[in-house]
């Protein structure tokens, strides 16, 4: 977290100059431009004006700050390290990928998309398994098996439902005939669901190819898009494997809450007693989620709920039984809510690789990718089809001269380079190797076009350059303010120490007590608690615990200021002992004082985070001024005067 902070806030103070420019200040060699520090002071002043805003001048003493440290990543020569060059690449390939992409292709698949989640299809398939990468003739063979499949089921001689179940590689769907239920766009594969919306009610389409293979899809209902739900849930733990003992108190348990709802209980009490330890912590609160994201019986169940507050019955599912009740029911939101998600959602999904697809089409044209097909089939001849398909790469005679296979822009791709691909990326056992050589002949032309037009991207966008620079001065800073600041902070107890005791006064805690309380439904429970601990008797407790009245009773303990807790604020008591049962929000809390703690300085340990970013501080400006020090830092006055009069 930490680290993409840092290199966010790079990202704010290091925007390059888009053009030559006079040089504001120096550190060291290193120059800055004018324009470089207008763009970054205009944008901070859009960013924090209202929360921090700043001066010109104070602007520039922090950019002055920041260079300096980007100075001495450069003498330290942090930019060569191996992990920086790894990891800026990294970033760069994610920064380059819209650049190498077509963006009207993904406009209309964000269009597509949203139009496709106003409703919801049902649909059953039946699948035949193929290699995503199987070779053209493999695929047609596959497809042709398919396409004769489906031509019994349209002229009845097999039904749809029997031939998923007989045929289809897909044994989950297969045991329901194919079905899998109502589902949305992103719910499936790109090309499995444009079939899918395409097709008219009992209509089965054509063999439809997916990573997974080939689909026949038949189209089972059409309805309006759900919404999607929020609600809250009491869980009881019983998965398939749990015993039989497990099983029935969980079902007994659901069942006991449900009737306590209904006796005019609220849910809100109730879900103390959930075993969901994620949602019990948020009032038994779930993520909101749409249609074909839950378990089929708790999903069934959540959206048949209407109003606000309903609940459901006691619902089982593989992971035990659940109650459930309705926070919010939403519909589908506008084109303009719902536009940035849909975007976030193409370039994940596979329907994302259709914008790729159609600029690569594009960069070919462009940079005129041409085959010279005499030389390819020279290059193809070369090699040895029967060694190959045994596993052995070998030329049937020496290659005397490099043949030009293909050119683009001002660009060769040679014979050599074709046959070293092939040698790295042969696949041995293969009837149809010249086949094989063709398809793998245009990943390398796909490949080196790409390549080509990625190292173009900085000279053809600025934009992009400056971008690329914000992210290399981010990574060079995080790295070494890593090492200088944060690391040495970390590790440092002695300093960790002595700033403790500087600043340990700055965090107090008031008066506090330590505590057990417990808080029962029920005035005579809680009674025989308020009995049984002024007698000490821990082990008649303990067993009520264990019991089905253990239901009504939540424990807390712990220490705790009197304005940390509601609860303990309407029953707060400084001397040791027993106080209660006092009637409270519809319940009965016993209190136990344990002991009274006087307000003091928090421990070391507890504000040993808080100690340790007040110590980096210190080390921060230490450094920095230790930098300064280092490298000779020269302001422009002329050129930062006539700035700073264009800035406001």
């Amino acid at each position: 977290m930490k680290k993409s902070i840092l290199i966010l806030s790079a990202l704010v103070l290091s925007l390059s100059s888009w053009a030559q420019n006079d040089v504001l200040f120096t550190v060291g060699n290193l120059d800055v431009g004018a324009d470089e520090f207008k763009a970054v002071y205009e944008k901070n002043k859009g960013i924090g004006a209202q929360v921090d805003p700043k001066t010109p001048e104070e602007y520039l003493d922090l950019y002055i700050k920041f260079k300096l440290k980007i100075a001495e990543a450069y003498e330290l020569q942090r930019d060569t390290a191996e992990s920086f060059v790894s990891e800026f690449k990294g970033y760069r390939d994610q920064l380059a990928k819209p650049y190498l992409n077509d963006p009207t292709a993904e406009e209309d698949l964000i269009q597509e998309a949203y139009e496709r989640l106003q409703s919801e299809v049902r649909a059953a398939h039946i699948m035949y398994a193929l290699d995503a990468s199987a070779l053209p003739s493999d695929t047609a063979r596959v497809y042709n098996e398919m396409l004769r499949l489906r031509t019994q089921i349209e002229q009845g001689a097999l039904s749809f439902e029997e031939a998923a179940r007989t045929k289809s590689a897909d044994t989950w769907s297969a045991k329901q005939g194919g079905d899998l239920g109502f589902f949305t766009a992103f719910s499936m594969v790109y090309p499995f669901e444009s079939a899918a919306y395409s097709l008219a009610a009992e209509q089965v389409s054509m063999p439809i190819r997916t990573q997974y293979g080939y689909h026949l899809i038949k189209l089972l209902d059409k309805r309006p898009a759900s919404g999607t739900v929020k609600v809250r849930q009491i869980f009881f733990a019983s998965g398939e494997d749990a015993d039989l003992k497990t099983k029935q108190r969980a079902e007994r348990s659901a069942k006991e809450i449900f009737n306590r709802l209904q006796k005019g209980e609220s849910f809100e009490d109730l879900v103390a007693f959930s075993e969901d330890r994620k949602t019990k912590n948020t009032g038994g609160e779930m993520p909101e989620f749409g249609i074909n994201k839950m378990m089929p019986s708790f999903e069934e169940a959540a959206f048949a709920l209407n109003e606000p507050g309903d609940y459901s019955l006691p619902v089982q599912t593989n992971i035990g039984w659940h109650v459930i009740q309705l926070i919010s029911k939403r519909p589908l939101g506008s084109f303009e809510e719902l536009q940035k998600e849909i975007a976030r959602k193409v370039k994940r999904d596979s329907r994302g690789k259709l914008g790729a697809a159609k600029f690569v089409k594009q960069l070919r044209k462009d940079l005129e990718f041409s085959v010279n097909e005499r030389n390819y089939d020279r290059t193809v001849a070369l090699v040895d089809i029967a060694a190959f398909k045994a596993g052995e790469f070998k030329l049937k005679r020496a290659n005397k001269r490099d043949y030009v296979v293909a050119t683009y822009a001002d660009q060769n791709i040679m014979q050599s380079q074709l046959l070293s691909f092939w040698q790295q990326n042969m696949r041995p056992g293969l009837d149809k190797v010249e086949e094989f050589l063709r398809m793998q002949f245009d990943v390398v032309a796909t490949d080196a076009m790409i390549g080509y037009e990625d190292g173009r991207l900085e000279s053809k966008y600025p934009e992009f350059r400056n971008l690329v620079r914000e992210y290399k001065e981010g990574i060079l800073l995080f790295d070494l303010t890593q090492d200088m600041v944060w690391n040495k902070a970390a590790n440092d107890s002695v300093g960790i120490y002595n700033q403790y005791q500087k600043i340990k006064e700055q965090y107090m805690w008031e008066d506090r007590i330590a505590y057990s309380a417990w808080v029962c439904t029920e005035q005579k429970v809680a009674k025989k608690i308020a009995k049984w601990s002024k007698k000490d008797k821990t082990d008649k407790i303990a067993a009520l615990l264990k019991s089905e009245q253990a239901l009504s009773v939540v424990v807390n303990e712990g220490t705790a200021q009197q304005k940390d807790d509601e609860l303990l604020a309407q029953v707060w008591q400084t001397v040791p002992g027993i106080y209660g049962p006092v009637a409270l929000d519809g319940g009965y809390v016993v209190l136990q004082v344990k002991e009274f703690l006087p307000a003091q300085p928090k421990a070391l340990k507890e504000v040993k985070g808080l100690v340790i970013a007040s110590y980096q501080d210190v080390l921060e400006q230490e450094w920095v001024k230790s930098l300064s020090e280092k490298f000779e830092v020269k302001v422009n006055s002329e050129v930062k005067a006539q700035l700073f009069q264009t800035l406001k």
